[in-house]
């Protein structure tokens, strides 16, 4: 008699142990990905409007960052995390101060693409660009300004065409 409350305990410990487990239906997980998107691209903006002396300098040359064209393709889930795995590599190269919240806000959204990735099995790439990136960041520590305005800008650029192409979120 009294093993029926135990039984009936561990049967809702273990559906709710199921239930956390399962990944965010589709829907729900563009929406979070669009807003924290929409987030961090606002930041960029915010912080852009901050520093106007960059307003009237031209710095998207495909000489700076050459790993990080301003035209990449989001072609799915996979070059979105390796693309965000190249910003992250960028915006670490800064010094601390202005550029920490954004660090964040790409880390949750890289994570959150990865956790994506995993349930639907996609296979994690690494990519041929990474010696290349450290070893560009690296030669150019000194102008840390100059890159940390192009990574944003082009962050800024890539996150406005991740909201719009959501639909490729779907597939690896």
């Amino acid at each position: 008699m009294h093993s029926y409350p135990a039984l009936l305990c561990s049967c809702v410990v273990s559906i709710l142990a199921l239930c956390h487990g399962l990944p965010l239906p589709a829907d729900t997980m563009r929406n979070l990905i669009k807003l924290q998107a929409e987030n961090i691209s606002a930041r960029i903006q915010r912080q852009r409007d901050e520093l106007p002396i960059f307003h009237n300098l031209i710095l998207d040359s495909p000489e700076l960052l050459p790993e990080l064209p301003s035209d990449k393709p989001i072609e799915g889930l996979t070059s979105v995390v390796e693309t965000l795995s190249a910003f992250q590599r960028v915006l670490h190269s800064l010094p601390k101060g202005h550029v920490t919240q954004l660090r964040s806000d790409v880390s949750k959204l890289q994570s959150d693409l990865e956790e994506r990735m995993s349930s639907l099995q996609c296979p994690h790439r690494k990519t041929s660009t990474e010696k290349t990136l450290e070893a560009f960041l690296k030669n150019n520590r000194m102008f840390h300004i100059t890159l940390g305005h192009v990574a944003l800008d082009r962050l800024q650029k890539y996150l406005q065409r991740l909201t719009h192409n959501l639909d490729k979120l779907k597939t690896c």
